[in-house]
């Protein structure tokens, strides 16, 4: 109990800060991202082989695998117990611009009855994109996390291998687009698109001044579907245009929430996090009141606005770590905290 109510007098004195300091900035390109650069995900089906003894058993998937790859090879075989084989689903992120001959990490996932996939070598197999396409080949070595988060023990069933996939076709995104002119005759200019990582019409706002102030002709404005759209600059090349967008600082608009971990006891607030007058009284709870031999399980919250404020108050009334989560639900369901809360 007495690390919990560390952890939230912490809390509290962060929150407190953080309310002290100015406004503060972020770079348009850690809240939003340019329309069509993204990371493409491929998967594919193998055989992890040369395990010792720890593959597959029942499943007759992995037989009728390596049967076909023994075929493909010219060999023909009748009769397999391929107790050294494993099937396995192999998994991995193409980068944003994936070039041929580039390499990738794979992660390699047993999907039979296999004790452990450690030391298996997988076998060359194609990776797909989700237009059925291959776009990789994944071989080699498997390699095993040494401990997990938390110091747990790795799972032997899933694998990586670093660099273990090849690009063999290029994925070059389409970020540059025709921009079609409002007026008949109008001429046809080149424009990109901003999308926001968490979208809110105050920080759109934000970025489009702050866009139309480095580049006027830019005309930068929000469109229908929620992307910020902005035309090409002449006589600048895209490289710079692209990089001096993304480096202009704006204010960030965030929501109000307050997010309470009940497992440690931690609270962190986002946004301008305000709570109404209210009256708060919980069963164990003792107030003392100055210059008085009063005491009683309720207070009343007339001078709190902010969640500082109301932590400060809950701990020096002596409120637990329980306490304050209660509190802080109750606030939520009469309407006294102004602010999304999210409880895990």
């Amino acid at each position: 109990m007495k690390r919990y109510a560390a952890v939230f007098v912490i809390s509290m004195v962060f929150l407190a800060q953080m309310g002290a300091r100015a406004e503060i900035s972020v770079k348009i390109k850690d809240i939003s991202h340019i329309d069509g650069l993204k990371k493409n995900q491929v998967y594919g089906y193998g055989l992890v082989v040369g395990l010792q003894g720890t593959g597959d058993s029942k499943t007759t998937l992995t037989e009728a695998s390596l049967k076909n790859l023994l075929n493909n090879l010219g060999v023909q075989v009748e009769l397999l117990k391929p107790r050294n084989c494993a099937a396995v689903m192999i998994t991995a992120d193409l980068p944003v611009k994936a070039h041929l001959g580039d390499r990738v990490d794979v992660t390699v996932s047993s999907i039979g009855d296999a004790k452990s996939v450690a030391g298996g070598i997988l076998v060359q197999s194609a990776l797909k994109g989700a237009d059925d396409v291959i776009y990789a080949v994944a071989q080699g070595t498997l390699a095993m996390p040494e401990r997990q988060p938390g110091g747990q023990r790795p799972v032997k069933t899933v694998a990586f291998i670093t660099g273990g996939a090849i690009i063999e076709r290029e994925i070059i995104p389409e970020i540059i687009r025709m921009k079609t002119p409002a007026a008949a005759g109008g001429q046809t200019e080149q424009m990109l698109s901003l999308v926001m990582k968490e979208w809110n019409y105050g920080l759109a706002n934000n970025i489009i001044k702050a866009v139309e102030n480095k580049y006027p002709d830019s005309k930068p404005a929000l469109g229908d579907d929620g992307k910020i759209q902005i035309t090409l600059v002449k006589d600048v090349p895209l490289a710079e245009f692209i990089a001096e967008i993304e480096n202009l600082e704006v204010e960030p608009v965030q929501p109000a929430v307050v997010v309470i971990n009940e497992k440690d006891g931690t609270l962190v607030t986002g946004g301008a996090v305000t709570v109404s007058e209210a009256m708060v009284s919980k069963s164990g709870l003792v107030i003392e009141i100055e210059k008085s031999a009063k005491k009683g399980s309720s207070f009343v919250m007339n001078d709190i606005t902010s969640v500082a404020d109301l932590v400060e108050a809950l701990n020096a009334a002596g409120a637990s770590t329980s306490d304050i989560i209660a509190i802080f639900k109750a606030l939520k369901e009469s309407g006294a905290l102004h602010a999304e809360l999210i409880v895990r």
